[in-house]
């Protein structure tokens, strides 16, 4: 079905970044066996991630990506399995911090919170090994360097 891509705060992506984000989608949906669902993706600032991570982690700071799961019972009949917040303010900072570019860190972005969306997690090593193993096929698979070295 596909990705849905929002914006906050009047944050907009290149449109060649969104290219990439949708490709990204279909790498991961023909590995994940996801090509009948869509997720959909909201790009905020800082001050709405940390609203955000307040409200539904009780954390009182901000983050570069949180994912909510869609467990309505809406579900089987939309497709749609959440919903993605990626942190553009974040995401900025973090690239230029561990010398990535911008667009591979948020690509990595969505597709770390797509396999949290789908009940990996980072909680114990054998589960975030798993979970780092995927993610750097997948990335590799769209020419970008393993995040993770």
């Amino acid at each position: 079905m596909g990705l849905e891509i929002s914006y906050s705060n009047g944050f907009v992506l290149d449109k060649n970044l969104e290219v990439k984000l949708n490709k990204a989608f279909e790498v991961i949906s023909a590995e994940e066996d996801l090509s009948q669902y869509s997720i959909n993706i909201r790009i905020v600032n800082d001050k709405e991630m940390m609203d955000l991570n307040r409200k539904f982690r009780k954390k009182d700071s901000s983050t570069n990506v949180l994912s909510f799961t869609n467990n309505d019972i809406s579900k089987s009949m939309t497709g749609n399995l959440g919903d993605i917040a990626i942190n553009h303010d974040f995401v900025e900072r973090e690239s230029i911090e561990q010398g990535k570019t911008f667009d591979d860190h948020i690509i990595h972005m969505l597709i770390h919170g797509i396999y949290h969306i789908l009940g990996l997690d980072h909680e114990n090593d054998k589960m975030a090994e798993i979970m780092e193993k995927k993610e750097v096929a997948l990335l590799n698979k769209l020419n970008i360097r393993n995040p993770y070295n």
